[in-house]
C-alpha cells in the first residue's frame, strides 16, 4: 500500500501527477474565493464565478502542461515546476475570474501559456540550442570569497546608516515604512544597489552551498549573517528567508537523494494545501493571520493577484514596448509612465512587481509580448542546462533556488544583470570549487 501511494505521488506516474494537480487547482480556487478575495478585494481584487463549461475549460487547460512532464531530469525543469505552480496556474485562473475580460484575451493567453509550459516539459531536453559551454583554466574559490568580502564591506560601509531589524511577523507597518524609506534612498545609489543583488543572487548562495558541502559550518554561518545584514538593508521578506531555505532544501536534497526530483510537484503541492489550509481554518489568531497573509496571499497566490492587477492596468493604459528595461529606454526614451512600472500598475498604493510573464510580456507587449518572453526563457534555460553538465542536479537547485525566487517577483532582465544571474553563471562556469563532479 505504501509503495502504491509512493508511486502515485511520483512524477513518473502520469494518472497521478494529472490527480495531483487537478486536486490542487480545486484548492487553490477555494482558498482564492474564501480567503483572498473575501478578505482582500479592498485591495481591488475580482472573483467572478465561472460558468460549468468555463470551470472545465479552467481545469483542462491548466492540467495540460502536466501531461508533458516527467520529474527533474535537469536544472530547466525545477524551474518550470515551480514556474507552473506559482505563475502558469495562477495567471490562469486569473484569467478566468477576473471581471471585464474579453472572451479572446481569456483564452488566447491562457492557450499561448499553455503551449508553452507543454514546450517547456517535452521539449527541454530533447533539443538542445547548445552544446556544453566551458571556461579555463578555473579560477581557485579563494578569490571569490576575497571578491565577496570586498564588495559586502563596501555595501555596508555604503549603507550602515540605514540598516534596522525589523521582526518580519509583527512588525509589518514599520518593516514597508522602512523598506520604502531605504529604497528611496538607494536609488541614488545605483552602483550600491547592483553590489546587493550580485551578492544576495549569486555570491552569497554559491558560497553557501560551497561550505555546506565542505562542512565548513563556520563560514557558512558567516554568510547567514551576510543575508541577516542585507535584509536590514532591503527589509525584503524574501531575503531573509532565502538563507534558510537554502540549508534546509540542501539537506532535504542531501537525505532523500533522487526522489525528492520525481517528488517534488507532489511534495509541494501536499506542503503548500496543508499549511494553507491550516492557516485559512486559525486565521481568528492575529499572529496566524499574518502568517497566513505572508504564505496564502503574497506566496501561493500572489501570481494570481498581481495579474488581475496588470490585465486591468493594460486594457486601458499602454504597453510599455520592453522600454520598462533600463537599456531600452536608455536607447528609445519610449516608457510611458512617471514612475516605475510596478507602482505605476498599483495607481502608486505599492509597488506591484510581478513575474516576468506579466512585466515582460503582458506589460511590454500584451500577447506578443508573451510570445517574446516565453521564447526567451527558453533559450535561457538552454544555456543553463549547458552549463549544468559539470555538476549533480541537486547542487544546482540549490544554487538557482534564489534566481526562481527573483523569476516570481520581477523581471527577467532585473534578474540576469540587477540579481546576478549572470555572475552566478561565471561562478559556476570559471570556479574551482568543491561542487564540481571532476573535484569528488
Amino acid at each position: 500500500m505504501r509503495k502504491a501511494i509512493s508511486t502515485f505521488f511520483d512524477a513518473e506516474c502520469m494518472t497521478g501527477r494529472i490527480i495531483c494537480c487537478t486536486i490542487y487547482l480545486l484548492f487553490y480556487d477555494y482558498i482564492y474565493e474564501h480567503f483572498v478575495f473575501e478578505l482582500f478585494q479592498y485591495m481591488g481584487l475580482d472573483y467572478v464565478s465561472m460558468t460549468p463549461v468555463e470551470y472545465v475549460l479552467w481545469i483542462i487547460l491548466s492540467v495540460t502542461p502536466i501531461f508533458f512532464y516527467q520529474g527533474i531530469k535537469q536544472v530547466s525543469s525545477f524551474f518550470c515546476i515551480l514556474l507552473y505552480l506559482f505563475v502558469y496556474i495562477p495567471f490562469v485562473h486569473a484569467l478566468f475570474i477576473t471581471y471585464g475580460i474579453d472572451s479572446f484575451t481569456q483564452y488566447s493567453y491562457t492557450v499561448v501559456l499553455c503551449l508553452f509550459f507543454s514546450f517547456y516539459f517535452f521539449f527541454e531536453k530533447r533539443f538542445p540550442l547548445f552544446q556544453k559551454l566551458t571556461i579555463s583554466p578555473l579560477i581557485p574559490i579563494t578569490y571569490v570569497e576575497i571578491v565577496t568580502l570586498l564588495l559586502f564591506a563596501f555595501f555596508i560601509g555604503a549603507r550602515a546608516s540605514s540598516m534596522h531589524f525589523v521582526n518580519i511577523f509583527t512588525q509589518t507597518d514599520i518593516l514597508y515604512d522602512l523598506r520604502i524609506q531605504n529604497s528611496e534612498t538607494g536609488q541614488s545609489l545605483a552602483f550600491i544597489q547592483y553590489i546587493q543583488g550580485w551578492l544576495n543572487g549569486a555570491f552569497f548562495p554559491f558560497l553557501l552551498i560551497c561550505y555546506l558541502e565542505k562542512k565548513s559550518y563556520l563560514k557558512a554561518s558567516c554568510v547567514l549573517g551576510g543575508y541577516l545584514a542585507l535584509f536590514m538593508v532591503d527589509m525584503q521578506k524574501i531575503t531573509f528567508v532565502m538563507p534558510f531555505a537554502l540549508i534546509a532544501f540542501y539537506f532535504l536534497i542531501k537525505t532523500q537523494g533522487v526522489k525528492i526530483l520525481n517528488k517534488l510537484h507532489s511534495f509541494l503541492i501536499i506542503v503548500i494545501s496543508i499549511i494553507s489550509f491550516v492557516l485559512y481554518i486559525v486565521q481568528d489568531d492575529p499572529l496566524l493571520f499574518t502568517i497566513g497573509s505572508i504564505i496564502i496571499l503574497r506566496t501561493v497566490c500572489v501570481a494570481g493577484w498581481l495579474s488581475q492587477l496588470y490585465l486591468h492596468f493594460f486594457s486601458t493604459n499602454p504597453y510599455t514596448h520592453y522600454a520598462h528595461v533600463n537599456l531600452v529606454n536608455a536607447v528609445t526614451g519610449g516608457y510611458p509612465y512617471n514612475e516605475p512600472l510596478g507602482m505605476a500598475v498599483a495607481y502608486h498604493t505599492q509597488n506591484a512587481n510581478a513575474n516576468f510573464f506579466l512585466t515582460d510580456g503582458l506589460a511590454a507587449w500584451g500577447l506578443f509580448g508573451i510570445i517574446i518572453i516565453g521564447c526567451f526563457f527558453f533559450v535561457l534555460m538552454q544555456i543553463i542546462n549547458a552549463i549544468s553538465f559539470k555538476y549533480e542536479t541537486k547542487h544546482l537547485l540549490i544554487a538557482f533556488l534564489p534566481f526562481v525566487g527573483y523569476l516570481l517577483n520581477t523581471s527577467i532582465f532585473t534578474t540576469i544583470l540587477s540579481d546576478g544571474l549572470f555572475i552566478l553563471f561565471f561562478l559556476l562556469l570559471a570556479t574551482e570549487n568543491p561542487l564540481l563532479i571532476d573535484s569528488k
